[in-house]
């Protein structure tokens, strides 16, 4: 073999080679070398990612020791609302009873002032109808105690929409409680009145906008039997009891000898007038 047959076959044995091991052209091999900046950019990086690190960490812990510091303002914060409320609440019952307390003082001076003739002790009769009908004196008499409350929760999970009672069910209780002939209604110690609603905020139950928890107690004074036959056949008795039978809600009636309903919060006088004697007559001569 002659010396350029053997120069060639190296050469052609050392592309092979480069073909089967070395895929990557050596112009990439050298830009890539280029780019990265050999060790020192290396160490470089790692110094960056290293900084970041401590950055990222000391942000986070700052982030920590605010939160920590302003939860127990925000606790303070929510205590001292909830003595708002208390507070608000107490005072709105003394306002209520004292309310109560002047409604019986006048009262007192209108029978006081119309009792003493014919003329007044119509009128006063004709007031107190009034008042029963607008709800604005309180009233004891025989009736019915009706509880309703939600039925009880399963264990782990809570009650669906269909199983809890809304106030449109009571709303429908109530108006078949009216029309079995009742005379007086309280829901949660509240009396019914003519502007009185029941609706939900939330998850609190409102009677004529005052808070009324669970079990909903109706107290309706009236013939307790012939309350009893005629809510039987109404549509608040039915839906109740269906509710009763699928879901387990409370539905108890009961009859009671004896109820006492406090007055309604009546709204502002708006009409008054005096009652003035009649005119004295003169006789004319014959």
């Amino acid at each position: 073999m002659t010396e350029r047959s053997r120069r060639a076959g190296d050469l052609a044995d050392s592309l092979l080679r480069g073909v089967l091991y070395d895929q990557l052209d050596p112009g990439y091999r050298q830009a890539a070398t280029r780019r990265g900046g050999g060790p020192a950019a290396g160490r470089a990086q790692r110094a960056w990612l290293l900084l970041g690190g401590l950055l990222m960490g000391g942000l986070l812990g700052v982030a920590g020791v605010n939160a920590a510091s302003r939860a127990p303002g925000a606790e303070q914060a929510t205590r001292g609302l909830v003595a708002e409320v208390v507070e608000a609440r107490e005072r709105t019952e003394d306002l209520g009873r004292h309310s109560e307390d002047l409604a019986g003082e006048v009262d007192r001076l209108r029978t006081e002032a119309l009792a003493g003739d014919a003329r007044g002790s119509r009128a006063l009769r004709h007031v107190r109808r009034l008042d029963l009908t607008v709800a604005a004196v309180p009233v004891t008499g025989p009736g019915l105690r009706i509880t309703v409350a939600d039925p009880p929760a399963p264990p782990g999970g809570g009650l669906s929409r269909e199983q809890t009672v809304l106030d449109r069910d009571l709303q429908v209780l109530l108006n078949a409680l009216w029309s079995a002939g009742a005379e007086a209604i309280a829901v949660g110690d509240v009396r019914i009145g003519p502007l009185a609603t029941i609706r939900q905020a939330g998850a609190a139950m409102l009677v004529d906008n005052r808070p009324v928890g669970q079990p909903y107690v109706f107290e309706v004074v009236g013939d307790p039997g012939r309350l009893q036959t005629e809510l039987v056949g109404t549509g608040g008795y039915g839906r109740f009891d269906a509710f009763s039978q699928l879901y387990g809600t409370e539905f108890d009636i009961e009859p009671a000898e004896q109820l006492t309903l406090p007055a309604a919060r009546t709204s502002r006088s708006r009409l008054a007038e005096p009652v003035r004697p009649p005119a004295p007559t003169t006789e004319g001569n014959s």
